[in-house]
């Protein structure tokens, strides 16, 4: 169940420099799902209450109540309501240059998700205005407004807060990803407990600590295999797998080949020692 407080019928240009396309308030639905394989609208949306998920850009987004999030036309994305804890949230959807501009002059235009974002009675604001019974270029030209304060909000409290601390475990373990480390020495490393970045980790990227390690190491093979004369028993020592057969079975099981037949299968017949 939705409510809606505005939903655009005019026939304006779409070269207008902001338009607000729709507006409202979605309700707890767990069946709810939405899905744009190209959006053409700007999506920002506040949540309320309960949680869902957000994916875009392959990535996995884990939105709970205080969470907001913008998605940028042009993208491919789902969202959807989770079923045992269906979200309520605030919404406003719209096209034009300015969302793109304002985005990228506060540098939040590659950020998805803002945790307890405190943005609500922004989007409170531009409901009132609508249900007042303003034009259609009045109503965009607040919405502008309203927009530009969101984005303003958001990308200062991103300025106040630390940085996220899952994004610094990710670079962490991107930027060691040829030594030998797990969760623990991850942990240990970003000054957290072995549960603590368990959770922040998985609401952020929606794997495990240990999926990622694993994934990027894989990744980090597949480049040697595919661009140096190593054996693969030394891919496996310079990833600092435990063994040659350790390493042979976790690329089968990600890749559904072994590293030999990878390297045949990139076209490199390069002897085994």
């Amino acid at each position: 169940m939705e409510k809606i407080f505005l939903s655009s019928a005019s026939n304006e240009s779409d070269s207008l420099p902001f338009k607000i396309i729709l507006s409202g308030i979605t309700y707890p639905d767990p069946d709810y799902s939405i899905y744009r394989k190209c959006s053409d609208v700007y999506v920002a949306e506040y949540v309320t209450e309960g949680e869902g998920t957000v994916i875009l850009g392959g990535k996995i987004y884990r939105i709970k109540k205080g969470d907001a999030y913008i998605l940028p036309a042009g993208t491919e994305h789902r969202y959807y309501s989770d079923k045992n804890n269906p979200w309520e949230k605030k919404w406003i959807n719209m096209s034009g240059s300015i969302c793109k501009l304002l985005l990228e002059a506060y540098g939040i235009e590659k950020t998805v998700c803002f945790h307890n974002s405190e943005i609500e009675k922004n989007f409170d604001e531009f409901f009132e205005f609508c249900s007042k019974g303003h034009l259609d270029n009045e109503i965009n030209n607040f919405g502008a407004v309203i927009f530009h304060r969101i984005v303003q909000k958001l990308a200062e409290n991103t300025e106040k807060k630390e940085k996220n601390p899952a994004e610094k475990i990710k670079k962490y373990i991107d930027g060691n990803i040829y030594d030998k480390i797990n969760a623990k020495s991850v942990a240990r490393a970003s000054g957290f407990s072995v549960s603590q970045i368990g959770r922040l980790f998985k609401n952020e990227y929606g794997t495990t600590v240990y999926s990622y390690i694993l994934e990027q190491k894989i990744k980090a093979a597949e480049k040697l295999i595919k661009n140096s004369s190593l054996s693969i028993k030394e891919t496996a020592s310079i990833l600092n797998f435990t063994d040659e057969h350790y390493f042979c079975n976790i690329f089968k099981r990600k890749r559904g080949m072994t590293p030999g037949e990878f390297r045949k299968s990139s076209g490199l017949l390069l002897a085994e020692y």
